[in-house]
C-alpha cells in the first residue's frame, strides 16, 4: 500500500481539479492506495473543498495539524487537531505584521476562527455590521488556538516576516511561506511531519510514501518522502523534489507503475 500526499491549491486544483486527476485518483484507490490532500487552509477544508468532490481518504488542513477522515460513515470526523497555547504570541504577531506589513492576522480555533488586525486596535466592524476585525484584547483571551495565517505584498516581504516571526516565537510555532502567504502552525508541525503521523497511524512505511507539491510550505514533506514537484512549482520545490511532472495524474502513474 502506497500514501500519495497531495497539495491542493497550485497542484491538484489549478483553476479546478482535472477529469485525469479524478480518474487517476479513483484508480489508485481502487488498487488498495490512499490518497490525501494536506492543505495550508483549515479544518474546514473537508467540508468546503472536497465532499462530493473528490473521493479520498484524509484531509490533512493546517499544514498537517488537524486530520479529517474523509472516506465512509466517519467522514467529516476531525481525529486530530493540534492545539498550542497561547502566551502572548497573537497580539505581538498581529501587531507586528500590522506596523511592518499592513496586514490581518487570521486565528483559527478547531473549526471557529476570529481576524485582528493590529490597526485596528479595537477592532473594525464592516459596512453589513459584521465584524470584521475583533478587538485585540480578545487575542489576550485566547487560551489556545490551532493555526495562525496572514499574507504579505510579495514573496520577498513574506520570506522577511516570516524569519521575524520564528526568530520572536520559534519555540511556539513554525511560520511558513506559501507564496505571498504566511502559515502558522504550532512548533514542530509541518506538512512533512503532518504526513509522517498519518502514516504511522496507517502502518505505511516511510518508503511506500510519496508527496507532491508546488510551493515554498510543501518543501518539507518533498524532502522526507519520495517527493514530487508540478511543473508549475517554484524553483526551490522543483530542486528538492525527486521527479516534475506535469500533473498528479502523471505522479500516480509513476507509482503505479513501480
Amino acid at each position: 500500500m502506497y500514501i500519495l500526499a497531495s497539495d491542493y491549491d497550485g497542484t491538484l486544483n489549478r483553476g479546478g481539479i482535472s477529469a485525469r486527476d479524478l480518474e487517476a485518483v479513483e484508480r489508485f484507490r481502487e488498487a488498495g492506495n490512499v490518497f490525501v490532500i494536506v492543505s495550508g487552509r483549515d479544518g474546514h477544508m473537508y467540508e468546503y473543498e472536497c465532499k462530493g468532490r473528490i473521493k479520498l481518504d484524509y484531509v490533512l488542513g493546517m499544514n498537517g495539524g488537524i486530520v479529517t477522515i474523509a472516506d465512509g460513515d466517519r467522514a467529516g470526523e476531525i481525529v486530530v487537531c493540534d492545539m498550542v497555547k497561547n502566551n502572548g504570541c497573537i497580539r505581538w504577531i498581529a501587531e507586528h505584521i500590522a506596523k511592518n506589513y499592513g496586514e490581518f492576522l487570521g486565528c483559527a480555533i478547531m473549526l471557529d476562527r476570529v481576524t485582528f488586525h493590529g490597526g485596528y486596535p479595537d477592532g473594525l466592524i464592516d459596512g453589513d455590521g459584521k465584524v470584521k476585525y475583533a478587538p485585540l484584547a480578545e487575542a489576550d483571551r485566547i487560551g489556545e488556538f490551532s493555526m495562525l495565517n496572514s499574507r504579505c505584498e510579495t514573496e520577498e516581504l513574506t520570506a522577511k516576516c516570516v524569519a521575524e516571526i520564528n526568530e520572536k516565537w520559534g519555540t511556539v510555532v513554525n511560520a511558513t511561506q506559501n507564496g505571498v502567504c504566511i502559515d502558522i502552525p504550532p512548533a514542530g508541525m509541518d506538512k512533512g511531519a503532518g504526513v509522517a503521523r498519518l502514516a504511522s497511524m496507517l502502518g505505511v512505511p516511510d518508503d511506500n510514501i510519496w508527496c507532491v507539491g508546488d510551493n515554498y510550505n510543501d518543501i518539507s514533506m518533498i524532502k522526507r518522502f519520495h517527493g514530487c514537484c508540478v511543473e508549475n512549482g517554484v524553483p526551490a520545490l522543483k530542486a528538492a523534489a525527486e521527479g516534475i511532472y506535469p500533473s498528479v495524474a502523471d505522479v500516480i502513474d509513476h507509482i503505479m507503475s513501480l
